[in-house]
């Protein structure tokens, strides 16, 4: 890590209302896990739609993710798969960020060393957000500059 390039990650508080979705794309004979990572709002009195994404745009920092028009940075060992619990290492500490209810396949995928592509969308998304919704969100972000991602991997098992 550059010394240079400190970060101080988003509270526990704050990634407990972060929303992520896994999956794996299969395309011509190539296959890449993904982890979609957003949040649906501000839902707690302190929050706004811009302590929200200021938020977001910290959690990026901390996972060193780059901008979604170029190619995503390799952002190192974050995922941690314990015990069928999957997890998120985003620089905290203390705490990681669970990952729901990944599937057995995405799971086995990543933890047999699969590449995951994180995609982090900094504006807010319903959690009543469709398939079309979700798609559409994520291409005005991607527009506007407000898409991040970065290639992670599975620490080894011992």
């Amino acid at each position: 890590m550059n010394p240079c390039h400190i970060t101080t990650p988003p509270s526990a508080g704050f990634i407990a209302g972060v929303a992520a979705a896994t999956g794996i794309h299969r395309a011509d004979g190539y296959e890449i896990a993904q982890l979609f990572i957003t949040h649906p709002g501000p839902r707690r009195l302190h929050e706004t739609a811009q302590t929200v994404e200021d938020g977001m745009r910290s959690l990026a920092r901390a996972l060193d993710l780059g901008p979604g028009g170029l190619a995503p940075p390799t952002i190192g060992r974050r995922i941690v798969i314990v015990n069928g619990i999957t997890a998120l290492d985003y620089g905290h500490d203390q705490y990681v960020m669970t990952i729901p209810q990944p599937s057995q396949d995405w799971m086995r995928f990543v933890g047999d060393g699969a590449p995951c592509r994180i995609c982090l969308v900094f504006a807010p998304l319903p959690l009543s957000a469709d398939q079309a919704a979700t798609d559409a969100h994520l291409r005005a972000c991607f527009d506007k500059g407000g898409v991040v991602w970065g290639t992670a991997y599975a620490r080894r098992r011992f």
